[in-house]
């Protein structure tokens, strides 16, 4: 290789795997490409020499485990792709050579559980992508120490509950991703942990059928977005504390139009903001946006609503 290259890319060979001191003369370059070279096997200090090394891509192989000695000798790597694997176990330890990573993408693996400590020795890491594994649990201190992790996707995994105490380690999250796990009710206090912190949620596509009075909340004026979208929500919490929204999607469930919801359509009036929420019930108001339908007219404290300005 020219000892001034900077972006290696060998993506589609067919190298099995990769012997110690792989790349010598590469001590320039920036970003490595690997992706679907049906590699099997990183050996210990196969990067060797690559001090420059930023981006590392080895997505699309058929690892299923790593040595912490695989990433010897990468002091500025910082984005590593490991998506697309066979990982049955997330490779714990094996980042430890990485101090300076901020984003580990793990999505499309088989991975079961999350473990304690697994994130040792990657403590900047700040977005932690696990999309569409396997996850079933995730262990109390999976996630300690991790100070910076603000991102975090978990979501097209096995969770049956919102892992609360483990994000409890997790004090900078911004933005939690749970869409698509089969999480049937949120209780009360799940986001106590982050609540100072996050910005983004979703919640989407998890047959969600019931949120707690206090859970969202408690999330105040800090919560930026939210997408419940595709749930099986028939009544919503009290959003008005939720004062700093910039987008909300609560489409594709079936709400039911009655008086227990005009909180729902008072807020919707008072703010500015774009709300997409159809009726799921009685059968006659089925599709009608809530904002449309008259029903409301004749619950007890109904009154005509002044529109909040927007921010």
């Amino acid at each position: 290789f020219s000892p001034d290259t900077r972006m290696l890319d060998l993506q589609g060979n067919h190298f099995h795997y990769i012997p110690a001191n792989s790349f010598p003369d590469t001590a320039e370059v920036v970003s490595l490409h690997l992706q679907r070279c049906k590699i099997q096997e990183v050996e210990d200090g196969a990067f060797i020499g690559m001090k420059s090394l930023v981006y590392l891509y080895l997505s699309e192989n058929d690892l299923a485990s790593l040595s912490p000695e695989a990433f010897k000798g990468l002091p500025h790597l910082t984005y590593l792709h490991l998506e697309k694997n066979r990982f049955t176990q997330f490779p714990k330890g094996a980042f430890k050579l990485l101090p300076g990573l901020l984003a580990l993408h793990m999505e499309n693996n088989a991975i079961t559980k999350l473990e304690a400590g697994l994130l040792s020795g990657a403590e900047k890491l700040r977005g932690l992508y696990l999309t569409s594994n396997a996850i079933t649990a995730v262990a109390p201190r999976a996630f300690d120490p991790s100070p910076d992790l603000d991102t975090l996707h978990l979501g097209s995994n096995k969770l049956k509950e919102v892992p609360s105490e483990a994000l409890s380690k997790a004090s900078s999250l911004a933005e939690l991703n749970l869409s698509h796990n089969p999480i049937h009710w949120i209780g009360a206090g799940v986001f106590q942990p982050v609540s100072a912190t996050l910005k983004h949620l979703y919640l989407n596509h998890m047959g969600l059928e019931k949120v707690s009075k206090d859970s969202l909340a408690r999330l105040g004026s800090g919560l930026r977005s939210l997408f419940l979208e595709g749930n099986q929500l028939e009544e919503l919490p009290d959003l008005r504390p939720l004062t700093g929204l910039e987008v909300i999607n609560l489409a594709e469930n079936p709400l039911v139009c009655d008086c227990p919801l005009l909180p729902l359509r008072k807020w919707i009036e008072q703010v500015n903001l774009k709300v997409r929420a159809t009726c799921g019930h009685p059968p006659e108001l089925r599709g009608q946006r809530v904002k449309d339908v008259h029903v409301f007219k004749s619950c007890p404290g109904e009154k005509p609503t002044k529109r909040m300005k927007g921010r």
